[in-house]
């Protein structure tokens, strides 16, 4: 293992981006199984198609893009504060917008009758009144007192990614400059000790080795995986595939954290895959290349109201096929997505950068 030898800043990764829109979409068809009420086989509900080894996918993949984004340098306050700008101009237009929609639908469920929704159902639909605090609450992602289970189910994972993001610059730095052994040393003591994080300090501290991970990754030189012919990888596939599926399996291990992790190992070696494996990242890179923007955040966050407003509809006798359904959840949420990509998540990420820009680069 050698320095980090990350990407320049200008390079985005297309491939990475499919693989995030990829999980994104097994996301919202598990979501629809459960707020539908269907059953599906057990290979349709594990494994690959696990929503929660979908989620440890975006917070391995986050550690690496964000560990790319900060680079080696030394945090500094002003660097301190322009990454959070970033993230926030990253993180909560989108999100606002998507707790906006949330509102309306589940405060008609609500007014209507919250037992439309018994699958995949959500606190504030039980809730008396509109219980405005909470929902003040829930646009800071951070704040005591939020509830992850009162309006979005995937709020969760927003919230894991806020909170890790106020530390996460120290802990890119002490990974990416570190000697080897002791950047390894430190991502083992998250790994092996969120069991122990969980239960004795917070839930959200036990996810940092996932992040951790994701940045251990940029100290692998480029070299090391070049030499790695197409049967290795395949083997590497196979062997990724096995240990992103054990997420299933975490409820019969001796501590659900060994299952989270085991798919978070499995994550890192498809990431690297996706980015240094010729095969794999042409095959994502023309799906991407379909798809021309990325929209895993929108979908991602967008798709329960659009679940909960089509489960109401249902029962006025409209999308009442599951098929049809499931075909207008996916339009729906994707044309959306593509309404605030190009209005709102585009333009303030970029607001973002502007903001964030260094004077030398501005006058270059």
């Amino acid at each position: 293992m050698a320095n980090p030898d990350p990407k320049p800043a200008h390079e985005r990764i297309i491939a990475l981006d499919a693989l995030r829109v990829i999980a994104a979409f097994i996301v919202l068809a598990q979501h629809f199984r459960l707020v539908f009420e269907l059953h599906w086989p057990e290979w349709l509900r594990k494994g690959l198609f696990d929503s929660k080894a979908a989620v440890m996918l975006f917070f391995v993949l986050s550690g690496y893009v964000l560990a790319l984004s900060l680079g080696s340098n030394a945090p500094t306050f002003i660097a301190y504060v322009k990454f959070g700008v970033r993230r926030i101009f990253r993180l909560y237009p989108v999100y606002w917008a998507a707790l906006l929609l949330a509102f309306m639908v589940l405060w008609a469920v609500q007014q209507t009758g919250a037992g439309q929704v018994t699958g995949l159902p959500v606190w504030f639909l039980d809730a008396p009144g509109p219980q405005l605090k909470q929902w003040f609450l829930q646009s800071t992602l951070i704040a005591p007192g939020m509830k992850s289970d009162f309006d979005l189910p995937t709020v969760w994972t927003l919230m894991t990614e806020a909170k890790v993001s106020i530390v996460f610059p120290f802990l890119a730095w002490v990974i990416l400059r570190s000697r080897p052994s002791l950047a390894c040393a430190v991502v083992a003591v998250l790994v092996l000790g969120s069991h122990w994080l969980d239960k004795h300090i917070i839930g959200t501290a036990a996810f940092l080795g996932m992040f951790a991970l994701g940045t251990l990754l940029c100290r692998v030189p480029n070299t090391f995986w070049t030499r790695l012919n197409n049967a290795v990888w395949w083997l590497l596939l196979l062997l990724a595939l096995a240990l992103y599926s054990a997420i299933s399996w975490r409820y019969i291990m001796p501590s659900i954290w060994l299952g989270y992790y085991l798919c978070g190992l499995g994550s890192l070696i498809l990431i690297a895959g996706t980015i240094h494996w010729p095969l794999m990242r042409s095959a994502l890179t023309k799906l991407q290349n379909i798809l021309r923007v990325d929209l895993s955040y929108s979908i991602y966050i967008l798709h329960y109201p659009v679940l909960v407003a089509l489960k109401k509809l249902a029962g006025t006798g409209i999308a009442t096929s599951p098929v049809l359904a499931f075909i207008l959840a996916v339009a729906v949420t994707v044309g959306l997505g593509l309404l605030l990509h190009h209005t709102l998540e585009k333009p303030a990420i970029e607001l973002g950068r502007l903001l964030t820009r260094s004077r030398s680069a501005s006058k270059a």
